[in-house]
């Protein structure tokens, strides 16, 4: 096989030849004709790998953020789920003390996520629903004030807002005002983001990696064994309906997963961090993301009922 570089070499060599039985003039005329030729052939080839490795890198870089990924350990370090074409509804959770913000004279979120998810990629047509866990706080969420585009007026702990559909592709960036003065006057912004898309791919559930039976005890997790997969029952890859994060503290989370079964709730996957506080009255000093789903048979009605069950059994004040 002959490479590019071969025959460039060869086509030089003849020219040159060539060349000798000319005048100089020509011979100069040749001469930049070769290296025209020459540069040419070079560019060509620099072009051809360029485009095609930015081709690959797109096409790359397209099937990653297309790939759904709800696994709680993900989202802790990324804030970021990604959802798949058939889930319809997604709930996110604002975390107790949410509204307190970095660099404060005392720390006292749990999490450095003012929402769980933080950010989400969702599929065109995806139902919204933000609930508050924040205990003794309310909320608003207001989604591009300006143009009026959504504002879910007062949330009081345990509430949900109204839904907000995305039918429109696009970034979506929201806000919660209501934070603590001591925030605002260090400038912190509690924010989250929603990337809507034509999502080509479904979730699969955790529940097809690893069965367990739904009296299978979960084991809190440790610092050696942070995420698990810790499903209810095997879900259909295809009946994933409903999605949403939970906080909880880790000392009781064999508890607080039985409440969610018991619920008809499936835990896809659970993560537990050392939180921003520490060592705080009643909740330890590590708490366990538990990213729960829903088929089709629970109802958003239902799956907000039981956070509101489940919340008001939560230790945090």
């Amino acid at each position: 096989m002959i490479s590019i570089n071969d025959c460039t070499c060869r086509l030089s060599g003849q020219a040159f030849k060539e060349s000798e039985t000319i005048d100089s003039n020509s011979k100069a005329i040749v001469m930049t004709g070769i290296f025209a030729l020459i540069l040419g052939v070079g560019l060509v080839s620099l072009d051809y790998g360029y485009n095609n490795n930015i081709i690959a890198f797109a096409t790359t870089s397209n099937n990653l953020q297309a790939q759904p990924n709800i696994d709680a350990k993900s989202i802790y370090d990324t804030g970021t789920a990604i959802l798949g074409k058939n889930v319809k509804n997604l709930i996110i959770l604002i975390p107790d003390e949410a509204h307190h913000g970095n660099g404060e004279s005392k720390e006292n979120r749990f999490i450095e996520q003012s929402f769980l998810p933080e950010a989400a990629i969702i599929n065109k047509g995806t139902q919204v629903i933000w609930f508050s866990g924040d205990v003794s706080h309310e909320h608003t969420i207001i989604i591009n004030n300006d143009k009026g585009l959504f504002d879910s007026g007062t949330l009081p702990e345990f509430s949900a807002s109204n839904p907000m559909v995305f039918n429109t592709l696009g970034d979506f960036g929201y806000i919660s005002p209501n934070i603590d003065q001591e925030a605002v006057q260090k400038g912190f912004v509690m924010k989250g983001d929603l990337k809507v898309i034509d999502q080509p791919n479904i979730l699969n559930s955790s529940a097809n990696k690893a069965v367990i039976g739904s009296n299978t005890p979960i084991t809190p997790i440790s610092e050696e064994r942070q995420s698990t997969n810790t499903p209810s029952s095997v879900t259909s890859d295809s009946n994933i309906e409903t999605v949403g994060v939970f906080m909880v503290p880790t000392k009781d989370v064999d508890e607080y997963v039985q409440d969610f079964r018991d619920k008809g709730l499936s835990i896809d996957s659970t993560y537990s961090f050392k939180d921003l506080r520490g060592l705080a009255r009643d909740t330890g000093s590590e708490q366990t993301l538990l990213v729960w789903t829903a088929d089709p048979s629970i109802t958003v009605d239902t799956a907000i009922s039981a956070l509101k069950e489940i919340g008001n059994k939560l230790p945090y004040k």
